[in-house]
């Protein structure tokens, strides 16, 4: 099985004949993406690799709790980024919600240690954290010479197992796949390794939490049903490692290229000129006098360069002077491509335009922020309103992928567990004291399954309780201050786990779930209790809300 599929080869061959296919150069505005582009000399594709790599891409068992995958900040209909960027937010500089400065990040994990603990997530609380910046696309990401918005993962890629650096260069996409896994914001628990995360693939289920694969993955796992399988068919070797999973993350990522728009058919010659009328209009404007081409270089609509245009004031991200440590970098930030741009909303780093308009409007005022570091390149513009709209629509129409929109090959793609509303909800059985987490996915084979409390009185004695039947009377059990029996019934079980809460008011408890597949669409119950002397009107005792827990 070969997946790997390329448009332009003829382009593509004629291009490197002329010595044309350097992705750090931009190209000439009339010639076409050059498709396929250039892969490392230490990681050319393999057979496979790329399906390979579009089952790690969207493996939600690379996180640390199953809820997240790279994909899952990187929906292919959402050109790429994360749209729930529009409602997930962190406060920003200030540490305070709802004002000025707030970022549309990428909501990642609920604050989790390695030890399977819950611990508190500082502002975030017991929720979900959220990036500090907005998710980049990862479509066409293979033509950036570094990647993120600061430009850190650089074409020298450095295996954080081996600690060797194995591509010297175009190894931006490696360096970037194995950040996110080992950001305890995004996808991992605190103080979680590259071997926690080999370990835990090695022995998984691979799509376990993927709906509807495409055809490709469902064949290449009806043939290797175990990653060791995948490995072996792939590298010949069964082993799991870094490199090897970043090495086929990077090589499906350099599959997701979107050169099929009506800006790539002109720049092919299918059609002659742009479509008379806005797309024309907005053409001419963007390589004339909206000074749009002199970053948004085509084909790529992007210069590898970084750039400050007043986003907002200098001092609330250094942006890529974190890299570089160069005074001159500060607030500089990646030029974005922009090529599916309608498809990712909100735009620019931290999310703060919410359409294509918006963005040109900015562009048509020369920036929000004014600031010592600003770019020369920015001007004051003073579009009319159908120049602006004019320019939008070329954007929005002329530079739109139809695959991507639709997620048809090769941006086709399973739908994941965290898609889907959560198969975990509470249900109030008593005052509702305290808070309950149980966001986890319940699998079978899931020996990481843990339940927690926050919000409860700290260093207090805690109780968990676990039923398989519903809450009986308004409690699990009426009265926890007392043994509770192995046997409520003949049809009720119900387990007690006693242990405390930390100082800052969380328990936890690890249920791993066993593999046995009967498991599955089985429902349990779990509740809370607090020992609190303070709590008088309840005898010293308060619970929590109850979970109803189903096994996938």
């Amino acid at each position: 099985m070969v997946s790997l599929r390329f448009r332009n080869s003829i382009a593509f061959a004629a291009l490197l004949a002329l010595g044309g296919l350097n992705s750090s150069a931009a190209a000439q505005a009339d010639a076409p993406m050059p498709n396929p582009p250039e892969f490392p000399f230490e990681n050319p594709m393999l057979v496979d690799q790329d399906v390979l790599g579009k089952f790690l891409f969207w493996e939600e068992q690379m996180s640390g709790d199953n809820t997240m995958a790279c994909g899952t900040c990187h929906i292919h209909e959402a050109g790429g980024s994360d749209p729930r960027s529009v409602s997930t937010i962190n406060p920003g500089p200030d540490g305070l919600f709802n004002t000025a400065d707030d970022i549309h990040g990428s909501q990642g994990v609920v604050r989790f240690d390695n030890s399977k603990v819950f611990v508190d997530g500082g502002l975030f609380g017991h929720n979900a954290q959220v990036t500090g910046r907005k998710t980049p696309t990862a479509i066409n990401s293979v033509y950036f010479n570094d990647l993120f918005w600061d430009g850190r993962a650089t074409q020298a890629f450095t295996d954080p197992q081996s600690g060797l650096v194995e591509i010297a260069y175009l190894g931006a996409l490696e360096s970037q796949a194995v950040g996110p896994p080992l950001s305890d914001v995004e996808m991992s628990t605190v103080g979680r390794s590259w071997d926690d995360i080999v370990d835990k693939l090695t022995i998984a289920t691979p799509g376990k939490l993927m709906v509807n694969m495409p055809p490709e993955m469902a064949d290449f796992l009806a043939d290797n049903p175990t990653y060791p399988d995948m490995f072996n068919a792939v590298y010949g070797d069964p082993t799991l490692s870094s490199r090897a999973i970043a090495f086929a993350i990077a090589n499906y990522e350099r599959t997701l290229i979107s050169d099929e728009t009506v800006l790539d058919d002109f720049l092919l010659g299918i059609i002659p000129v742009f479509p008379a009328g806005p797309l024309s209009d907005g053409f001419d404007l963007f390589q004339g006098d909206a000074n749009c081409a002199s970053c948004h270089t085509l084909p790529f609509t992007m210069d590898n360069d970084y750039h400050n245009i007043g986003v907002r004031p200098d001092a609330e991200d250094a942006g890529r002077m974190d890299t570089t440590g160069l005074p001159g970098d500060l607030a500089r930030f990646k030029t974005p491509n922009i090529r599916n741009a309608k498809l990712r909303l909100p735009l620019f780093h931290n999310g703060g335009k919410n359409s294509v308009q918006d963005v040109i409007q900015f562009y048509s005022d020369g920036g929000d922020f004014p600031g010592p570091n600003l770019d020369s390149e920015l001007l004051v513009l003073n579009l009319t309103t159908q120049e602006i709209s004019d320019l939008t629509a070329l954007v929005e129409d002329g530079m739109t992928d139809a695959r991507v929109e639709f997620g048809t090959f090769p941006f086709s793609r399973p739908m994941l567990t965290s898609e889907f509303p959560s198969l975990n909800s509470t249900y109030g059985v008593v005052s509702g004291a305290g808070t309950v987490l149980g966001h986890q996915p319940a699998f079978p084979g899931n020996a990481d399954f843990t339940m927690g409390v926050a919000d409860a009185t700290a260093n207090a004695p805690a109780l968990m309780l676990v039923s398989f039947l519903p809450d009986m009377g308004g409690t699990i059990f009426p009265d926890p201050r007392f043994p509770v029996p192995v046997n409520l019934d003949l049809n009720t079980l119900v387990l007690d786990f006693a242990t405390s809460t930390d100082a800052d008011g969380y328990a936890s408890f690890n249920l791993p779930i066993s593999g046995n597949p009967v498991l599955s669409g089985l429902k349990f119950y779990s509740q809370w209790f607090i020992f609190d002397a303070a709590a008088m009107a309840t005898g010293g005792v308060y619970g929590t809300d109850g979970l109803e827990v189903e096994i996938l």
